[in-house]
């Protein structure tokens, strides 16, 4: 078995009012993310964000980046393997992180609140294409889920946000009480953040997919140090700079 490390929850675009993907600062995250040790960032994007079908577009059909576009689906730019994903809010606030293939993604209501999590869960197996769904920052004010077994019904994971590490136990309990395992994402919307909080797992050393193995893989985990609150402190000073 190959340890692969993953920031399962990163976005391309600093806002979901961006109207065009800056490819210049793409490319600083997937520089930050070769300094790191990660194998793979997950384009965990809002999908209701303005410029969601074209970042994805560009990415995983134009191939903008330049990168070696794989048989899977994944495009892998100077070492660092690009999964496709998305982050939606269902109808009562909660967040979830779907991870499945780009085809599958496009074909998703890009409306926010347009899905309930059993609705959601039936939509993605409708297409009968692997999937994974991740609980983000569940404790998350505005983002909690009061129905917590339904939650564990159709969830595979239970997120560890960088944003969030005062609660980490929090979180790693409520994973423990679902019988689920935990993923860790930076929630980067800027470079300064990537991996802040990142996943690990176990891939099979004769497996060539990342994505199937990390959709597939029920036995993740989270990772952070005592570094990331600092790095999460200065992303959200630097992104109100560039919204501002």
């Amino acid at each position: 078995m190959v340890q692969k490390r993953v920031d399962s929850h990163v976005h391309f675009l600093v806002s979901k009012s961006q109207a065009m993907s800056d490819w210049d600062a793409i490319g600083n995250i997937l520089a930050i993310a070769k300094i790191a040790g990660l194998d793979a960032l997950c384009v965990t994007e809002h999908i209701e964000a303005k410029a969601y079908e074209s970042l994805m577009l560009g990415i995983f059909r134009d191939n903008n980046l330049n990168g070696t576009m794989h048989s899977d689906g994944v495009v892998e730019v100077d070492g660092v393997s690009l999964l496709p994903a998305a982050e939606l809010e269902l109808q009562n606030g909660t967040n979830v992180g779907v991870h499945t293939n780009f085809d599958t993604l496009i074909s998703l209501t890009r409306e926010s609140g347009a899905y309930t999590l059993e609705s959601l869960h039936r939509a993605l197996s409708q297409r009968e294409r692997p999937f994974k769904l991740v609980a983000h920052h569940i404790f998350w004010p505005g983002k909690t889920c009061d129905d917590l077994q339904e939650l564990g019904r159709y969830v595979n994971a239970i997120e560890v946000p960088a944003k969030d590490l005062a609660n980490a136990e929090k979180y790693m309990a409520l994973a423990k009480d679902l019988e689920l395992a935990t993923t860790g994402g930076s929630d980067a919307h800027t470079f300064i953040q990537v991996g802040a909080c990142h996943t690990t797992f176990d891939m099979s050393a004769t497996s060539s997919c990342i994505s199937t193995s990390w959709i597939e893989c029920k036995k993740t985990s989270h990772i952070y140090n005592e570094f990331s609150p600092r790095l999460v402190a200065m992303a959200k000073i630097h992104r109100k700079t560039l919204i501002a």
